[in-house]
């Protein structure tokens, strides 16, 4: 069973087959080809959506045919369709989307919707043993949610941000001290070079709520009137790396009480960090420590799974059509705000 991904939903235009044979569990990628935008966009500091929509359609057919001479099969050999439909950018969704609608129609093969969260939380499975129920952390420029997964299509979203995701948070700082989109490899960096002189006591929104939600704006706007006083370079490192640890002690303090609440009604046995925030060392290694703290699993994708990729998408087709065996949905249009706990 061989299934052709494609992701559109924000600025990385990105095509995979992804097989799984008859009686095995996990797949095999036999060819990606992923185009970043981050070049077009970094002039101005952040995603432009029409300026997005246009490369994807500008290089999406280029890049599906680079991944099938990769791959050394062609469009005969795929047995079904695979695309982001939400959420994410509409005139993105709907350049991958309706090409995807395309080639399944001319080949007369399925066509599968998929949730880019659900490719995001999914994609640990495709290479090891995962079992549900589990809980997860999708951190991602766009996103910040804490779940709990039950099953492949079935998720409850325990906690979220109520402003920006963790890798908006990241751009926007990043863009405050001074420095190029995007933030998160900008921040992780600086924070390396820190020597702990400066203590700029930094807020920690809702760290001391007993919900399960996160907020960051209160810490973006400690850090621009910091910045808008004057500092030199050397406290600019004390900064990130003080602003990095806020970041993950308020994930740690939300995610503990998820489990707290959770791992023994529902008997989890593992924790998911995913999203283009996971590939950041210092917040795994955060999580790694309170997985070994709550005698849990820690498990995180391979970095170059974690960014937005085809590869997800094409192994959430796999859970789907293993488990689903109805017709295409030819008029399905795509969701741009579409919601996990909704699928």
């Amino acid at each position: 069973m061989r299934i052709l991904g494609i992701e559109t939903s924000c600025d990385e235009t990105s095509a995979a087959i992804v097989e799984k044979q008859n009686g095995r569990r996990f797949g095999r990628v036999l060819s990606e080809v992923t185009v970043s935008q981050i070049k077009k966009h970094k002039k101005f500091g952040g995603v432009v959506p029409e300026l997005a929509s246009r490369e994807h359609s500008n290089n999406i057919d280029v890049i599906v045919q680079k991944t099938f001479k990769n791959s050394n099969i062609n469009l005969s050999k795929i047995d079904a369709f695979a695309a982001t439909t939400g959420p994410g950018l509409l005139g993105g969704l709907l350049v991958g989307t309706n090409y995807a609608k395309a080639l399944a129609i001319s080949c007369n093969k399925p066509f599968l919707s998929i949730n880019h969260l659900q490719g995001h939380v999914l994609i640990p499975r495709m290479s090891r043993v995962v079992d549900f129920p589990f809980i997860c952390l999708l951190v991602s420029g766009g996103h910040c949610q804490i779940l709990l997964a039950k099953d492949y299509n079935k998720f409850k979203v325990i906690g979220e941000t109520l402003d920006d995701a963790v890798g908006e948070a990241y751009d926007k700082i990043a863009k405050i001290l001074g420095y190029d989109y995007p933030g998160g490899p900008i921040i992780e960096k600086l924070a390396l070079k820190c020597n702990d002189k400066y203590n700029f006591n930094l807020p920690k929104p809702l760290i001391k709520d007993k919900s399960k939600n996160l907020s960051f704006s209160g810490l973006k706007t400690a850090v621009r009137r910091i910045i808008e006083k004057g500092i030199s370079s050397e406290q600019k490192f004390d900064l990130a790396n003080e602003f990095q640890n806020v970041i993950c002690e308020c994930l740690i303090s939300k995610v503990e009480l998820a489990i707290n609440s959770l791992k023994n009604i529902n008997k989890i046995n593992t924790f998911i960090l995913t999203g283009g925030v996971a590939s950041n060392l210092f917040i795994r290694r955060k999580f790694k420590l309170l997985c070994k703290k709550k005698g849990l699993s820690f498990i995180a994708p391979e970095k170059k799974l974690c960014t937005d990729n085809a590869t997800m998408i094409a192994w959430a087709g796999h859970e789907i059509l293993n488990r689903r065996k109805k017709s295409s949905n030819f008029s399905l249009s795509p969701k741009p705000r579409w919601r996990l706990d909704s699928l």
